[in-house]
């Protein structure tokens, strides 16, 4: 019930905009209905993936949407991780060698790849640049395609600043993650770029930062929910649209006990209590338009 309090709270809603688990109906199968295949999806990253769930919630938009595909999901996170750790760590990679995979999403440090606007040769742009290519070219061999999360850098102050300045930070990380990009393209490797950061920026016009970054740092229920938006539509090709979206998951915080040795959805200690919440339309249409309204970049 508090994580739905204060994801209404953020938007201003009021609470008839969800209902309690004696109020959910899951439909009928139709059984002359072809399921649609699963897409396999992998996360690898830091607090800033497993913060509120994410990959579970973009199994649940996905689950939301009609005639959408089923999206399976496994994590691989370390907090406070850069994606080297990650690659050194050998869990994701071992697990991206054995398995079959759709998608590959990869998550950096946030900030951390500024360092490519000032050179390449930089030693922390050079050890990420590595562990990128060593993930996207075990995703190429699977056939996955790969995913940037586009990540952003805490504010210094009291918030990112006014409506020009967010411009301006929007323009420089898509354009960091471009170069970014072009830099560990290896043989013809497909990478996409997921630009939150730039949605995040554009949800930060006229709010207070805490309605965007729970704690300065990491995202918010809200900000969780459009970056789930975002990631169902590169991975699906569809805009998610605004349905009922059951939350069957606990919103983990920031400080969860993740592990890094198995997918974060096998851990019994991040299963929570089984609580079910489903969270109306209404809801979800400003976080959507802004999910969006954001493209995904080459």
């Amino acid at each position: 019930m508090n994580v739905i309090v204060r994801l209404l709270s953020t938007l201003g809603l009021a609470a008839a905009a969800f209902a309690a688990p004696a109020q959910v109906h899951a439909p009928e199968a139709s059984p002359a209905t072809e399921p649609a295949p699963a897409l396999r999806v992998m996360f690898i990253g830091n607090s800033l993936t497993y913060t509120n769930n994410l990959p579970r919630m973009v199994a649940a938009v996905a689950a939301s949407q009609p005639g959408g595909p089923v999206i399976q999901t496994a994590t691989y996170a370390i907090p406070g991780a850069e994606l080297d750790d990650l690659w050194d760590d050998g869990h994701a990679a071992e697990a991206l060698r054995g398995g079959e995979w759709d998608v590959v999403v990869l998550q950096e440090l946030g900030g951390l790849l500024s360092c490519v606007r000032r050179s390449e040769r930089d030693p922390v742009c050079r050890r990420s640049a590595a562990a990128h290519r060593g993930f996207v070219e075990l995703a190429r061999d699977r056939g996955a395609r790969v995913l940037l999360l586009e990540t952003w850098q805490r504010p210094r102050g009291i918030d990112w600043g006014g409506p020009a300045e967010l411009r301006q930070r929007k323009e420089i990380s898509a354009d960091t993650y471009q170069r970014f990009a072009r830099w560990i393209a290896r043989d013809g490797a497909t990478i996409r770029i997921v630009p939150a950061a730039g949605a995040l920026f554009d949800f930060a016009a006229g709010r207070p930062i805490a309605q965007v970054l729970s704690d300065g740092a990491h995202p918010s229920i809200a900000s969780s929910t459009i970056m789930a938006a975002q990631l169902y539509a590169a991975i699906t090709g569809r805009q998610a649209e605004p349905q009922d979206l059951m939350l069957d998951f606990p919103m983990l915080p920031a400080a969860a006990d993740v592990h890094a040795d198995a997918p974060m959805e096998t851990q019994p200690q991040l299963a929570g209590d089984g609580s079910r919440f489903l969270v109306k339309a209404a809801l979800l249409a400003p976080m959507y338009a802004i999910a969006n309204g954001a493209q995904t970049l080459p």
